[in-house]
């Protein structure tokens, strides 16, 4: 058994530049994989679990787009540590979504913004929407749109 779980675990090593599969077992470890995938800039492991209920968007994006766009939430996202608000909570009229209100940390602020993930076909959960229109944009720091009043 040993033998064949190491096997499978080598051979997935060779699978060419696709991101490697990844099936979290719950929601919240799928939101922990995702958060620490954007820490570590591994925009592989992002593409793995970002998607919908077709399955990762990696599957179904030309790379050079996915790269873009997951280099964008990356930045956005970027943190030195996060916790959760708040969540999972269920969303109205959608069984197969879930809604978590994370807290960022960046450079000595603190920032709030929801993350959903959405189950698949498959059973898996997939980051969803990360909603990038609630955070400050990042080569500004902490502040938010319409925050304090400039010079």
């Amino acid at each position: 058994m040993r033998r064949l779980a190491l096997l499978a675990a080598l051979g997935g090593l060779g699978c060419g530049s696709r991101p490697q599969a990844v099936t979290p077992q719950s929601p919240n470890q799928t939101l922990a994989q995702f958060m620490d995938a954007v820490k570590a800039h591994d925009l592989k492991g992002m593409g793995a679990l970002w998607g919908n209920e077709r399955g990762p968007v990696a599957d179904r994006m030309k790379p050079a787009d996915l790269n873009k766009v997951l280099t964008v939430i990356q930045i956005y996202l970027a943190h030195e540590g996060y916790r959760v608000i708040d969540g999972p909570l269920p969303k109205v009229g959608q069984d197969n979504a879930l809604t978590y209100h994370l807290e960022l940390e960046r450079k000595g602020c603190h920032i709030a913004t929801p993350i959903e993930l959405l189950r698949g076909k498959s059973g898996t959960w997939f980051v969803y929407d990360v909603h990038l229109e609630t955070l400050p944009n990042p080569a500004r720091g902490c502040q938010y749109p319409g925050a304090g009043t400039p010079p």
